[in-house]
Parts: C-alpha cells; sequence; structure tokens
C-alpha cells in the first residue's frame, strides 16, 4: 500500500534507493540470443464491476472507477495454458482500494475471465475496507496462490492484515481468503511462491514497519502452507534490521535442492545506503540463517523528478526475483541516478545466495524503473521495465515505454525488444502511487518464451485512465 500519511515520513528516501554494486557478470552487449517479439497483446482488464458504487464500502466516494495497478501474473505449471493475473481495482488518491481482481486464461492469453475472490473487501462480501498488493503464483500440482494485505482504514492508525486464498481450477474461483497475519499497523509488501517441487507447499513473506515510530520495530516475517493453502503455519521471523533501517519487499525463491531463499531490500538510513539482502532456510523456512549482504550504493540526495512538473518519478525498492533450472538466481533492481540517466541492474549468484555480482542491462540511456524478471526452462532470462527514453522536454507528456531483454548464456549479452508504449504517465491520475504501481509482473511461458503483465494509461487505456496489458512474448 504504502501512501498512508503514516510512511510519508520514509516516501523520500526510498524513492532514491540504490541498489548493489559490485563485480561485473561480464561485458553485456550484443550476443548469440537470437530475437525475441512480442507475440500478443492484449487488454486483460476491462470496465470495473464496482462502477455502480459498492454499497458498504467506507471510500466508495474516493476512489477512482477503473483506476487500476500492481498487477502480478502466474503461468501454471501443470498446464502451461493456464494464466493467472491478479491487480489492484479502482484505486483512490489515498490508497482506497474497492477490491483486487483476478484473471484467468485457459488458451495462452487469448482470452480472459475476470473474477472477484469472494469475501476480500466490503464490495465481496468482507469487511476490509481496502485490499492491496496482489500477488499470485502456481504450484506443480496446478494450486494457484493468491496473497494480498486487507486494510481497515477506519482504526488510527490503519491496520492491515496479510491474506491469502487459493483457486483448484486455474483462477476461476476462490474461497474466503485465510488470514496468514493478524491485523497490524505496518504489514506490507507481501510476495506468495509456490513450490515447484512439493504438491499443495506455498510460501509467502512479509514485512512489517511503521515509519513513524522510533526506535523502529521492522521485521521481515514468513509463513507457509502444506496442504494446498487450507492452513498457514504462525509466522516465522526472517529478519529483524536495527532502529534505524527497514527491510521490505522480500521474494522467496525455491532452489533446486529445496533450499529457500529470501531475497530483499534494506534501507538503512543511518549509513545512507539502499542495499540487498539474501536470506536461505534449509528447513523449508522453519528457521533461517543470517541474511548475506548482496550489495549496496549510497543513497542520492535528490529525489529524481519530472523536469516539467517537479512531481517525483517513480519510487525504486521493489527488486524482482527469479531461479534457473541449475539454481542461478538473479535478481532485478533499478539504478537510476538521476531523471535523465538510469538502469536496470541485474545481479547473479550461481551458488544458493551465499555470493552475488552484478552488472546493468545495456542499452538503457534514460530513467527506468520497475523491472520484473523470470526465467524459462531453458535458462533463458527475460527482463521487463519502464524507461523514459522516449520522453521528450517541454511536449505536456511523461511518455513511457516497455521494454523486454533476454539473455541466453546467463546474463553475458543481452538482446532487447520494444514492447508497449510510449504511454503518458501524466494521464494516470496519481503520481504519488508511482503512476503505474510499484510493481509490474513477468512469468516463464512453459519451455520458452514470457508471460508480461504491466499497467499502461493513455492513450491506450479504455476503461478509466490506467488499463492492464499482457503479453506474450517469444522467439522470432
Amino acid at each position: 500500500m504504502r501512501s498512508w500519511a503514516a510512511l510519508a515520513a520514509g516516501s523520500a528516501l526510498l524513492a532514491s534507493v540504490l541498489l548493489l554494486g559490485g563485480a561485473p557478470l561480464a561485458a553485456a552487449g550484443a550476443g548469440p540470443a537470437g530475437p525475441y517479439r512480442v507475440q500478443a497483446l492484449r487488454v486483460v482488464s476491462g470496465p470495473s464491476p464496482f462502477a455502480a458504487g459498492c454499497p458498504g464500502a467506507r471510500f466508495d466516494d474516493k476512489t477512482i472507477t477503473g483506476h487500476e495497478l500492481e498487477p502480478m501474473i502466474a503461468v501454471n505449471p501443470a498446464n502451461p495454458r493456464n494464466i493467472v493475473a491478479a491487480w489492484k481495482q479502482d484505486v483512490g488518491s489515498a490508497n482506497q482500494t474497492l477490491s483486487d481482481l483476478v484473471a484467468s486464461s485457459l488458451d495462452g492469453g487469448k482470452t480472459w475471465t475476470r473474477s472477484t475472490i469472494p469475501g476480500l473487501s466490503v464490495c465481496t462480501g468482507g469487511t476490509a475496507d481496502s485490499p492491496s498488493d496482489p500477488w499470485v503464483a502456481a504450484g506443480r500440482d496446478g494450486t494457484v496462490y493468491f496473497s494480498g494485505l486487507a486494510a481497515s482504514l477506519s482504526t488510527d492508525p490503519p491496520t492491515t492484515a496479510v491474506v491469502a486464498s487459493h483457486s483448484r481450477d486455474g483462477g476461476r474461483s476462490w474461497p474466503v481468503p485465510a488470514t496468514v497475519a493478524a491485523p497490524l499497523a505496518g504489514n506490507e509488501t507481501d510476495a506468495i511462491t509456490a513450490s515447484p517441487r512439493l504438491a499443495g507447499h506455498a510460501y509467502l513473506a512479509w514485512a512489517n514497519f511503521v515509519f513513524e515510530q522510533l526506535p523502529r520495530t521492522n521485521s521481515l516475517e514468513f509463513s507457509r502452507t502444506t496442504d494446498g493453502g487450507r492452513t498457514w503455519s504462525p509466522p516465522v521471523l526472517v529478519d529483524q534490521p536495527g532502529p534505524l533501517a527497514i527491510d521490505q519487499a522480500p521474494r522467496v525463491l525455491v532452489l533446486p535442492d529445496g533450499t529457500l531463499l529470501d531475497v530483499f531490500l534494506r534501507v538503512d538510513f543511518e549509513l545512507g545506503l539502499g542495499q540487498l539482502y539474501a536470506a536461505r532456510s534449509l528447513d523449508e523456512g522453519r528457521t533461517w540463517l543470517p541474511p548475506v549482504l548482496a550489495g549496496s550504493n549510497p543513497i542520492p540526495s535528490d529525489t529524481p523528478v519530472d523536469p516539467d512538473t517537479g512531481l517525483p518519478l517513480p519510487e525504486p525498492g521493489f527488486p524482482s526475483a527469479a531461479v534457473a533450472p541449475d539454481g542461478t538466481v538473479y535478481v532485478a533492481f533499478e539504478n537510476s541516478t538521476s531523471a535523465s540517466s538510469g538502469a536496470i541492474g541485474v545481479a547473479r549468484s550461481r551458488d544458493g545466495g551465499r555470493t552475488w555480482t552484478s552488472a546493468p542491462l545495456p542499452g538503457i540511456t534514460a530513467f527506468a524503473f520497475e523491472p520484473a524478471i523470470a526465467v524459462d526452462a531453458h535458462g533463458t532470462v527475460g527482463v521487463t521495465w519502464y524507461d523514459l527514453r522516449n520522453d521528450r522536454p517541454d511536449d505536456s507528456h511523461l511518455s513511457a515505454d516497455v521494454w523486454f531483454a533476454h539473455s541466453e548464456d546467463r546474463g553475458q549479452s543481452w538482446r532487447q525488444a520494444h514492447v508497449a508504449g510510449p504511454t503518458d504517465l501524466r494521464t494516470a491520475p496519481l503520481p504519488s502511487h508511482n503512476y503505474v504501481g510499484e510493481y509490474q509482473g513477468l512469468a516463464a511461458l512453459g519451455s520458452r518464451g514470457f508471460a508480461a503483465i504491466f499497467t499502461l494509461a493513455g492513450p491506450q487505456a479504455r476503461n478509466g485512465p490506467t488499463d492492464i496489458f499482457f503479453a506474450r512474448i517469444g522467439p522470432g
């Protein structure tokens, strides 16, 4: 959620986090990888199911009909033609959201069926004022998992529960979500991962932080299910930084030997550093080893802003992580230094997250943000992101494009392809929400290719100020 007034004191620092100095992976540039192209581009979202209002919703009048953000995507390993996506639906200026929506496809993304999750919010028969941070994952047995936040905005400060649901029919129907973590002020940045090894096993991690309380007592927590999402274990502490630092945006990966790796961002306000850490668990999350520092860079003193309006450009701080079939771990992160110069970095570990190297994606010369990374069954690494390379000063637009790069040699070389855009971020009504939310999604499609999910504003959006788009990206 991250736009509550209680978080405002930390937003300026988070807005300029940089990650990961370190030894380069290899000289990056043109290489043997063949061209990839967009094979399909379709709108996944549609008219709001709440356009006529939502009886009982406390903040119904403060939301924006058709304003969709923060999509995530999963491909069902039991049926790669089954793709499931989720996003925030009808978002308001103070982060009120009427519900998260889910869409499922059974034909590889050609057609989509949209649905709600019963009991997730007041609008779907529950009690939560505002859901947020939707995430989806699919397990080896075909179970699709959902996680999110369910906030009560009437308390002071607001409290948020971490919730999860599951689908046995490819994302078409869902039971009422289970509460994984009880409502607290500061539960944030959840992400769910399904085990590719153990049927019925899935893992959920999240952060808890409240900015205005000193000393801070931020924690990074974890829960698992072993029965397909019916029940969840009590929360386990993964990490707790010092009082002048916060952990956020945990991403749990399952290595080929069953080791769990939790990759997350730490912002150290005292040192002025944004740091990427990785914690390992050898017992399926029951206990966690001390996290390993993957790298750090100084936080710049000035937040990058749109030079034409003075509004902040999208905040960094939400890394994306994936593991290859050979166990190599990849993390994509933002590394933009100013409004006119940017980078997307890729960190790599070949020893289960113990040691790391990093290098930038080549060919990015403008402010870049919100990368998503995935690896297919052949070991091809794919990354999507937005950047402003086609933006022109003083033209009344803030033009962003979605790009894709892939590497078939473990990051030694990369080739780029244009995915979508330009889209005008200034037509998105909420700059305080990163214009398009905090993250987008990418997943491997079967044996080769990728499924991307992302947000576009005008002129592409048709059912409100933003729409959610799906792209199928593959070779030749």
